[in-house]
């Protein structure tokens, strides 16, 4: 491909015991799919130990069946206000002894129900470079600035939307001729590339304190 990664260590850190997390998701799960691969294959000390998501045509739950990986519909709209929300969420994860939550591709915005009890333990993917075109619509707002070089990150979550510590970027190039569609996919590469690493990066931190 057409980018490139920073920091990239030779070796993904490993953990024992293994990590305990949550994922949380909105969409059709490619990148929770290649966790649960990372995982399967050794390159990634971790267990998934379930699977929120705010839809239930979630595509994220077909990933999810096929690695049984328990899943929890919880939908938004049943919910008052986000902190209601998020109470929901912070009580179906204690359930499973998380100690990290994974954030990819999940649209809804975090409270500090979540952040208080996991501080430094959420971990989020954005398709962009950040600080750069935060929030939902990333890839639309790149192509829409002109910029020339754009990528993803993985970053820890605090109160502010997409501010978080950042643990490691991809970066590549818009071509002339991207679209949505395009620029999406060639971001969604990086995304896969760089998931599990950011995990494990974020997740060093946490265990040494």
């Amino acid at each position: 491909m057409r980018g490139f990664i920073n920091p990239f260590p030779i070796e993904i850190p490993t953990f024992k015991p293994k990590l305990e997390l949550a994922v949380l998701a909105s969409g059709k799960g490619s990148n929770l799919e290649r966790i649960l691969v990372d995982i399967k294959s050794n390159k990634l000390d971790a267990n998934i130990k379930c699977l929120i998501v705010n839809k239930s045509d979630c595509g994220a739950i077909n990933v999810a069946k096929r690695y049984s990986v328990p899943f929890i519909i919880h939908k938004h709209q049943d919910y008052n206000n986000r902190e209601e929300f998020d109470h929901a969420i912070l009580n179906t994860i204690k359930q499973y002894n998380i100690e990290g939550i994974v954030m990819v591709g999940w649209m809804r915005i975090v409270t500090n129900i979540l952040l208080n009890e996991f501080k430094g333990r959420v971990v989020n993917l954005h398709p962009s470079l950040l600080p750069s075109f935060k929030g939902n619509n990333a890839i639309s707002e790149t192509l829409k600035s002109k910029v020339t070089i754009t990528g993803c990150t993985v970053h820890l979550v605090d109160k502010e939307i997409d501010s978080g510590k950042i643990i490691i970027q991809a970066a590549l190039p818009v071509l002339a001729n991207d679209n949505d569609a395009s620029l999406l996919s060639s971001v969604q590469y990086y995304e896969h590339e760089i998931i599990s690493l950011g995990i494990a990066l974020a997740a060093k931190e946490w265990r040494n304190k």
